[in-house]
């Protein structure tokens, strides 16, 4: 990393080598809309019971959006508007999806879903340290070309003396 110096002070927490930084954790997104047809205390016991689902599994939430009201561009169940919210988290344990998904798939409450694979943080900080590497050197290329080679004053004077002789 001392090739590096601005990676050191943007990300100081990555190891030598990114490329052997290997994270076991996987990140999700899971995306909901909810009927719009129910009270504020189902709509927030519905929300609390997926970040338990969650939870319990062995996930741990990163960011969870309060479901909001939202005008849908086409018809869901004969319903203009739902409740949309997301909850993004990570988990090691691959049977927490299929929980997620019979939990969804029993609740009539929720109009539609869907769960995003997101990017691990490993490959974030893989992909963050080869735009910093590319940047630095595109900035040596920058440098190298604005310097002129140096020319010595010899030839600079031999060639001087030859035009000289020439008149």
């Amino acid at each position: 990393m001392a090739e590096y110096p601005l990676a050191e002070q943007l990300v100081p927490y990555l190891p030598e080598h990114p490329m052997i930084c290997m994270d076991t954790r996987k990140n999700y997104e899971l995306a909901v809309h909810i009927n719009i047809n129910m009270d504020e205390a189902r709509l927030a016991q519905i929300r609390s019971e997926l970040e338990e689902i969650i939870t319990k599994g062995g996930g741990a939430i990163s960011y969870s959006k309060e479901p909001e009201r939202t005008r849908l561009s086409y018809e869901l169940a004969h319903q203009t508007h739902s409740f949309f919210g997301y909850i993004q988290f990570n988990t090691e344990n691959g049977e927490l999806l299929p929980q997620l998904e019979e939990y969804i798939k029993l609740n009539n409450d929720i109009l539609r879903s869907l769960i995003l694979k997101l990017p691990s943080d490993a490959k974030k900080n893989q992909e963050m340290m080869k735009q910093m590497k590319a940047k630095e050197r595109i900035e040596k290329r920058a440098k190298s070309a604005a310097q002129p080679a140096p020319v010595e004053n010899k030839e600079l004077d031999k060639e001087l003396e030859d035009i000289i002789e020439k008149l």
